[in-house]
């Protein structure tokens, strides 16, 4: 049969295995273990349609590798006109897979609306006002009625259409005319979705004159200063409204940061960004707005706004024209906001039709369940953990990060960001540890750190792991990596207690909302993990620690920053912003806050074990 390999025919032998053909062509694949499946390190991207995962590469791929098509050479079958790359074209970079997003789409129904015309010439016997002028002609040309117009752009009109002798063209949104430019040729008309996260800020710039994504730029958000997660931050805001303005500020500051950054690096004027989609958590959506949160906090939880909103750039201080449209998702009660709708969106084509469950694992954690007829949603404070906050040796996922971790009779491999010296681990490379560390018995069901010198383990462990135990200022901890400055990277007792709580209240979240639904785990089609930081998690040490409840690996799908790439959805189409809001009043929103049946869940979840329910 033919194959392609990085754009090459490549012929392979009745019964070969992917793995020997790549080898006995030269092509570029690393084969550390002999194609035993131990290492996973002979990753390849399929380009074609990539076979189902197998046991071994839920164990050594995360979830963003698995949905963007990299599997394993020694566990691919190969198909007559599979096409893949290998070797550095298909390397896999840590950033990718975030946004799983398509860079071009159409963006026929974005809302905008751009006119060229040309004005007839005031004369004596023609004696009608500017905007009467352009109002007529609008209508003329385009069966625009009661069209609406801004002080500003009157205060500019009249010297900007003399400038090309009454030639403009207009930007209109609806009937409202949000900017007029001298001259009849197409001008470029720019829009951005913005995902206002609680650790991190993430910008999409299009063109929507051709649909075309132009650049991306994340940063952490500035109010992570004022505290990691959100219930710091409305504590910090309710002393004063000073704290509610520098919230604000700090926000706003990061957004129109990364817009200068995109613009400048673009080579595009900011004042051409027409349109604003902006999905964000219901803490961030208030603090972006300047809106009192004083009761968010407090039971029963109420917000200011749930409803859609639809703004001005200088009415939320971002510095775009002053009359470009913002557009925020709906919230649907509680601290489940509209970043839970944007990831609906963003995965609607995985949870088409059917049971499903989807998860924003975050700071703040949201879930979305449907059954066919009916959809629920909650919230359940996770924490900072999964963003290595609160984590003695914990980072963001940023070059000295440890990500990955294997322990087994040898020792301890570790996989760094950027390849250097660990100074740090990030939230993907916790959640394998305690798994790989519970594994090997390092520690126990409860997450305890056994002790080295207990005879029983000095009998179950290797000497080469017990050397990595050792007492620390905050008690029993596991060297996960030695520095020559005796800076080593280490886990501690308490480290491990932050993720049982962070996990523990993902799960009790998860099996308390299919309670409500009267479902089990087995009768969902598939739960969608989303979120940056789900792309990069193992899959099956989700499922190991009872992050997850235990059910097939196979229903596991990943959908990337899904609440981002329902923001750039609805940037586009402005017909999927309008569905949306609709489906929003159909939405059960579940409390968790004083559930007696959360907290017995919560309890249950505490062990580092799969959750079998």
């Amino acid at each position: 049969m033919q194959i392609k390999v990085n754009s090459e025919t490549v012929l392979v032998s009745e019964g070969e295995s992917l793995m020997a053909a790549l080898l006995r062509h030269n092509l570029p694949v690393t084969n550390i273990c002999n194609g035993q499946g131990t290492c996973g390190k002979c990753k390849i991207r399929i380009v074609s349609e990539a076979p189902e995962p197998s046991e071994v590469e839920y164990q050594k791929l995360s979830a963003g590798e698995i949905a963007t098509g990299i599997r394993l050479a020694c566990h691919v079958q190969p198909y007559e006109g599979m096409a893949l790359v290998c070797g550095a074209s298909g390397h896999v970079d840590r950033k990718e897979g975030l946004l799983f997003i398509t860079e071009q789409a159409s963006s026929q129904h974005c809302g905008l609306l751009q006119v060229q015309v040309n004005l007839d010439q005031p004369t004596l016997a023609d004696e009608r006002g500017d905007g009467d002028r352009l109002f007529a002609k609008l209508q003329e040309t385009c069966s625009l009625t009661d069209l609406t117009i801004g002080l500003p752009q009157l205060q500019t009109l009249a010297p900007l259409m003399r400038q090309e002798n009454f030639a403009v063209t207009a930007i209109l949104w609806d009937r409202h005319i949000l900017n007029v430019l001298p001259g009849a040729g197409k001008t470029p008309v720019y829009g951005v979705a913005i995902d206002i996260g609680t650790t991190n800020i993430a910008v999409a710039l299009y063109d929507l004159e051709t649909g075309g994504l132009v650049r991306l730029a994340a940063a952490e958000n500035g109010q992570t200063v004022f505290g990691a997660d959100v219930i710091s931050r409305i504590e910090f805001a309710n002393h004063s409204q000073s704290n509610r303005d520098l919230l604000r500020k700090a926000v706003t500051d990061t957004i129109n940061g990364l817009l200068n950054k995109l613009c400048t690096t673009a080579e595009i004027d900011i004042t051409q960004i027409y349109k604003v989609v902006v999905v964000g958590n219901t803490t961030m959506h208030h603090l972006f707005l300047g809106l009192d949160v004083s009761y968010l906090a407090l039971s029963p939880f109420v917000s200011v706004c749930n409803a859609s909103l639809e703004l001005y750039a200088t009415e939320v201080g971002l510095g775009l024209h002053p009359q470009a449209k913002v557009f925020l998702f709906p919230n649907v009660g509680g601290f489940v906001g509209g970043d839970t709708l944007g990831a609906v969106l963003g995965a609607e084509e995985l949870l088409a039709n059917g049971r499903h469950l989807l998860i924003d694992i975050g700071t703040n954690c949201e879930l979305y369940l449907q059954d066919g007829s009916r959809m629920w949603a909650c919230s359940t404070a996770a924490g900072p953990a999964f963003e290595g906050a609160g984590i003695t040796y914990g980072m963001r996922a940023q070059p000295g990060a440890i990500e990955r971790v294997m322990i087994n009779e040898q020792g301890v491999a570790i996989s760094v960001i950027g390849g250097g010296t660990a100074t740090g681990i990030c939230g993907s490379g916790l959640i394998e540890v305690v798994q790989q560390m519970r594994r090997a018995g390092i520690i126990n069901e409860q997450g305890g750190i056994q002790d080295p010198n207990d005879p029983e383990v000095q009998a179950e462990l290797n000497p080469g792991l017990i050397k990595h135990i050792r007492d620390g200022q905050q008690g029993r901890e596991f060297v996960l990596a030695y520095n020559a400055n005796g800076n080593d990277v280490v886990l501690t007792q308490r480290d491990i207690s932050q993720l049982q709580l962070a996990k523990g209240a993902v799960c009790a979240g998860i099996r308390t909302l299919l309670d409500i639904a009267g479902l089990k785990v087995g009768d969902l089609d598939s739960v969608v993990l989303a979120g940056t930081f789900a792309s990069h998690l193992n899959l099956a040490s989700t499922v190991d620690i009872g992050l997850i409840p235990q059910m097939s690996m196979h229903k596991l799908k990943t959908a990337g920053n899904a609440a981002h790439a329902g923001a750039v959805k609805a940037l586009l189409d402005q017909r999927a912003f309008n569905n949306l809001r609709q489906r929003a009043n159909h939405i059960t929103h579940v409390e968790l806050g004083g559930s007696a049946t959360f907290s017995m869940y919560f309890m249950e979840s505490m062990y580092i074990a799969p959750c079998q329910i």
